[in-house]
This record gives C-alpha cells, sequence and structure tokens, in this order.
C-alpha cells in the first residue's frame, strides 16, 4: 500500500500508478449469495467512488442497473480469514467501522476497463489513477505537550490510511528520522512554517500536504479535536476550522479536504472523445518510443493513441481522449513524464480528416 510504504521517498514523479483502486475487501457474515451481493454492490459503489472522486456515486439508472449485477464488473472473488491480518490490515477493510462481524471477509477485484465504460455511460467524471502523494504534517496540542503524529503512530494512521484509501488518495506520514527532525519540530508545524514544510514534504516527492494543528480535550472519556486542517500545493492553498470534533470527524474532515484539492487539477468531466494532435520530441530508441506508448495507453481518459508522422527528432500522435487540450497538457506536464517543448505550437496538414493544433511536448520517460 502506497499510503503506508516508505518507498516513496525514492520515487521520481509527481504521479504514480495507484494499484489498489479495483481491488476491494468486505466484511461479511457469511457465503451466502445474497451476503455476497451485497458486498459486491459496496464494493462497486467503492471503487466507482474511488475512480470519479465523487464521495458518494449518485443512483443514476444506469448506476442502479449495474448493482443489480455487479458480478459483471468483477473478475474473481475469494473469501479469507481477517483474524490472519494485522490490526492496521484489517482497519482497511472497507467496512471496517460499521462494526460488522470480523470472522469472515470477500476480496473482489474489478475490471478497470469494466468500470470505465460503466462510468462512462453514467456520464461520471474520470479521476486517473496516477496520483500525487499526500503528506500529513500533523501536531497535537495535549496536556503532555505538544507532538508531532508520525509513521509510528499505529492507531491514528490506521484511520487516515482508511479513508484515504475509500478516497483513492495516497497518503502518508512523516517517518520523522533524522533528517525530519532536522528540518521539522513541533513549532513549525503549529506555527504554520509553510517555507520549511514545502522543502521537508520535497524529500517525499509529495505535490501537496495536509497540515492540521489540534488541541485535544478529554471530556466524559472522548476525545474531541479543535484546530485547523490546511491543504497546501503549488496551485494554492485552502484550510477549515473545526471545534471539538470526535476523531472519525477530523480524519473524514481533512481527508476529503485533500482530496478535493487534487481533484480540482485532476478531475476530467466526460463530454464526449475529441481528437488531440502531440507533437513528442526527445523520444531515443525504440525501447523509449514503446515506454511513451505504454504510458498514453495506461490513462484513463484517454481512449486511443494512433501514430501519425515520424521524423528526425519528433513524433506525432494523434490521442482520442474527453479532456481538453488545457486538461491534456496540465495533467501530462503535472505527472512529471513530460516537459514543454520550447517551440510555439504550429500547425501540421495532416493527411486525416482534420488538421489541428499540435500540443509540444518533451519525453522525459521518468519510471
Amino acid at each position: 500500500m502506497l499510503s503506508l510504504s516508505t518507498s516513496v521517498v525514492a520515487q521520481q514523479t509527481r504521479g504514480q500508478t495507484v494499484d489498489w483502486l479495483y481491488e476491494v475487501d468486505q466484511f461479511v457474515p457469511d457465503q451466502s449469495d445474497r451476503a455476497r451481493l451485497a458486498a459486491a454492490q459496496r464494493s462497486l459503489l467503492r471503487v466507482l467512488s474511488r475512480t470519479t472522486g465523487l464521495a458518494s456515486i449518485p443512483r443514476s439508472a444506469t448506476v442502479a442497473k449495474a448493482l443489480t449485477s455487479p458480478e459483471r464488473y468483477y473478475t474473481k472473488y475469494v473469501y479469507f480469514d481477517p483474524r490472519d491480518l494485522d490490526a492496521e490490515q484489517r482497519g482497511l477493510i472497507d467496512n471496517a467501522s460499521s462494526g460488522a462481524d470480523a470472522s469472515l471477509a470477500l476480496r473482489f477485484d474489478f475490471q478497470p476497463a469494466a468500470i470505465k465504460q460503466l462510468a462512462r455511460d453514467a456520464q461520471l467524471p474520470t479521476w486517473w489513477s496516477r496520483r500525487p502523494l499526500t503528506m500529513v504534517w500533523m501536531v497535537l496540542d495535549e496536556p503532555s505537550g505538544r507532538k508531532i503524529v508520525d509513521h509510528s503512530a499505529v492507531e491514528l494512521r490506521s484511520e487516515l490510511d482508511a479513508r484515504a484509501q475509500q478516497r483513492g488518495l495516497p497518503t502518508m506520514l512523516p517517518l520523522m528520522d533524522l533528517q525530519d527532525s532536522v528540518q521539522v519540530n513541533p513549532a513549525v508545524v503549529w506555527g504554520r512554517f509553510t517555507d520549511v514544510l514545502d522543502q521537508a514534504s520535497e524529500r517525499y516527492m509529495a505535490s501537496q500536504y495536509l497540515l492540521g494543528r489540534f488541541s485535544v480535550q478529554e471530556i466524559l472519556g472522548e476525545r474531541l479535536y479543535t484546530g485547523e486542517w490546511l491543504v497546501r500545493s503549488s496551485d494554492g492553498e485552502s484550510s477549515q476550522y473545526l471545534r471539538g470534533v470526535d476523531r472519525d470527524n477530523l480524519v473524514r474532515t481533512g481527508i476529503d479536504m485533500a482530496t478535493r484539492h487534487v481533484l480540482d487539477q485532476h478531475l476530467i468531466f466526460t463530454s464526449g472523445s475529441r481528437n488531440h494532435d502531440l507533437v513528442v520530441r526527445g523520444i531515443k530508441g525504440l525501447q523509449a518510443y514503446a515506454g511513451l506508448l505504454d504510458y498514453l495507453q495506461s490513462l484513463e481518459f484517454i481512449d486511443s493513441v494512433m501514430l501519425l508522422g515520424l521524423q528526425a527528432d519528433a513524433l506525432t500522435l494523434r490521442v482520442n481522449t474527453v479532456a481538453t487540450d488545457r486538461q491534456l497538457q496540465s495533467l501530462l506536464i503535472d505527472d512529471g513524464q513530460f516537459d514543454t517543448a520550447p517551440q510555439p505550437p504550429q500547425i501540421l496538414e495532416l493527411p486525416f480528416n482534420e488538421s489541428l493544433t499540435n500540443l509540444e511536448f518533451v519525453w522525459l520517460g521518468r519510471s
């Protein structure tokens, strides 16, 4: 799980493919057809939520019909004993917070192509699977003092991970090892020294971070939180103040804010496919060409890729996509696989039924 892995420290691009979007685990009471159908319906809605960015899926006629036969959208299911998992892994099971019987669980693997087509048919937006990491810098002010919530804070981290997995957002708490501690202490987070946190987040290649600073009160045995969440990236920042909320509302509000901030730049609304021509420079050899095609064909908002022309220093490709030219350019640049070409766009006469203004890029081909 990306949200639990320290390997993100070494990632080289602003986003990478999230490989758990189409896999959902559910606690079930038994192995009956009725229990499996109910679990499959919940899981289908969860996958649609993760891939469209919508916290709640509208029950349109198309979605309602799909829910009557969810087996059309998954490739397999398997029962397993959740007691074989550790507490953190059990907490990531989709309905873990519902108080369901924890002695039996069911895993569904959904088909990306089928989910994509269902979302298109239902006119739901598209959120691609290459998603940037969100760092969570959080400090709690308790009677014992102020302390940064780091990767070792198992209970709170598990709740953050569970909500982030529901929304399809890769997240990570800081390791707070020697390198982090040199830059960041509780006063930095509490004082909102964003210039310091900007630099500290670069270590994790996180394109945005969620900053939280909360006072904690114990009232009748319940911990209540008062303070502020702030989401910050190169595209801007937003904040929300919370007063006397429980941990569930604290976590839900923060993760939902961070998700919305990403969606503002990444969400694509389906309004019909259109063709765009791309002039791509920097292709050196067959391996680079194959990598370029594999990358473009893996993007959920691109339906097809066609080679139009080959020159000594550039390829001309035609892509069919639901994205506008501005969205396409922004997403490809933001992901770190392309850079803008120094030349201004040019009009090329092509032997097809239309001549389009080309978007020009330099292929970086980072892994």
